[in-house]
């Protein structure tokens, strides 16, 4: 699947086309797909195949997975990925130090039942940062108009 986030004067766009050419799209308004850019390098290092971009992947819709009735009933990978992702963007806003990572993730995660916590160590967590901090400068770096492109297996 490709992922596609498009940068405008007042907008940015997130766009999904999958395999069979169907895609999803929404528009971010002003807001900086940094969240998105977290899914992408936590799901993609992590094998999460059942998170955000997973569901879109199976045919779910970017609307349908921000509905807080569906949210609701995710299923425990997605929930992992959203904690994931989140705290991925805590750490590489300064919100929180690296090493904390993974307590934050245990903290988190203990409330709620069926969540498999990858093995997880400094080095990988340091890694994810690194990957998520370089594909945020290239959205930094990229003019109005242009886009970033991701792939996604």
């Amino acid at each position: 699947m490709e992922i596609i986030l498009a940068k405008g004067k007042n907008r940015n766009m997130l766009t999904c086309v999958r395999e069979d050419g169907t895609s999803t799209s929404v528009n971010l308004g002003p807001d900086i797909p940094n969240h998105d850019i977290a899914h992408y390098v936590i799901e993609k290092r992590f094998n999460l195949r059942d998170g955000f971009y997973g569901k879109v992947k199976s045919g779910m819709t970017i609307e349908t997975l921000s509905d807080k009735n569906v949210i609701k009933n995710l299923g425990p990978e997605t929930w992992l990925s959203e904690i994931m992702a989140r705290n991925l963007q805590s750490i590489g806003s300064g919100a929180a130090k690296t090493k904390e990572f993974i307590e934050l993730i245990n903290w988190e995660a203990e409330k709620i039942d069926g969540i498999k916590i990858p093995k997880m160590n400094l080095t990988d967590i340091e890694k994810i940062k690194e990957d998520f901090d370089q594909l945020c400068k290239e959205w930094d770096l990229i003019p109005e108009n242009g886009e970033l492109k991701l792939t996604f297996k």
